[in-house]
């Protein structure tokens, strides 16, 4: 019996080893827009190329607006081919949300998955908290955090 036990707390020390080497690498982090659901909120800006005058303006609301950390909203950018933010590919993150090549487009995602807001136009701040604050989930976090 007692050799169980022991082999049971090397088992045990070697797992609580194992958890702690993956939790300080970053490849346990959401690589993927499936692994952020029930963690964070989704701001997903697509763009045909990086010289569009929405997705400028739609930059410039980000830089200038506070609260999206207490929101917990990751903003997420595909511009052309290129994505930033998730590991996803354009091409999925397109034929998920139904968002055609070259086209300006702008989705709130819900930590359910859901799409909450879906513009063709920049978004501006206020819209996208008062959406979000509006949100059965969200004030509950508020009221959890006093915020």
């Amino acid at each position: 019996m007692h050799r169980y036990l022991v082999l049971a707390g090397m088992m045990g020390t070697m797992l609580m080893g194992m958890t702690t080497l993956s939790s300080a690498g970053e490849s346990t982090a959401p690589t993927t827009v499936e692994q952020y659901s029930w963690q964070k909120r989704l701001l997903i800006i697509f763009a045909g190329n990086a010289d569009s005058a929405a997705l400028s303006k739609q930059r410039a609301t980000i830089k200038g607006s506070k609260g999206f950390p207490e929101r917990d909203l990751l903003v997420i950018e595909v511009i052309g081919n290129d994505v930033q933010g998730v590991g996803d590919s354009a091409s999925a993150l397109r034929q998920r949300y139904g968002v055609k090549a070259g086209t300006f487009r702008v989705l709130l995602v819900g930590k359910d998955g859901g799409v909450k807001l879906d513009s063709h136009e920049p978004i501006e701040s206020r819209e996208l908290f008062k959406t979000i604050d509006a949100m059965p989930m969200r004030k509950q976090e508020a009221a959890g955090s006093g915020a």
